[in-house]
């Protein structure tokens, strides 16, 4: 199973609509997407566009793959649970949110094994049959690497 999850404060129709294209080419995988503030009626996908939090953990535990947007919970949560994590970023060229801290966060996590970013539908579409196909790995940090994270992360908090 792949979760999709996009936060609960914008939509992110770009995104949604991609996965539910992808999802259309591949019906033998179950797509759940939480999809938030979205009006987007899926063809081929299970939407709901609010989870709790228990229900939230579990589709993440259970899901082969995560897709999420840049959000920091979603990513950290894919670090504890070393869970594959395809993040496609909103972007303000787009409207898709206020500012482009999300390209900023990818930033931060471009090199970290299990953590893929796409940049656009195709490039999406490539990550996910790669994930899939075994073709990935599953999120690595080391004590190094988590130091570093961790220092980003307050540094990034802290201005």
């Amino acid at each position: 199973m792949i979760f999709v999850t996009v936060g609960s404060q914008l939509p992110f129709d770009r995104l949604i609509m991609a996965i539910d294209e992808w999802a259309g080419l591949n019906t033998a995988k179950k797509v759940i997407i939480q999809a938030g503030k979205s009006d987007f009626v899926s063809k081929y996908c299970e939407i709901k566009n609010y989870i709790e939090p228990d229900e939230w953990g579990k589709l993440v535990n259970d899901a082969d793959l995560i897709i999420g947007h840049a959000g920091m919970g979603t990513i950290l949560n894919c670090i504890d649970l070393n869970k594959p994590l395809v993040v496609m970023p909103r972007e303000y060229k787009l409207g898709e949110i206020r500012n482009d801290h999300q390209l900023a966060t990818v930033s931060y996590f471009k090199d970290i094994p299990g953590i893929y970013i796409a940049s656009d539908k195709e490039n999406l579409h490539k990550l996910i049959d790669s994930v899939l196909e075994g073709g990935s790995e599953k999120i690595s940090i080391d004590s190094k690497n988590l130091d570093l994270l961790i220092n980003e992360l307050r540094s990034f908090v802290e201005n």
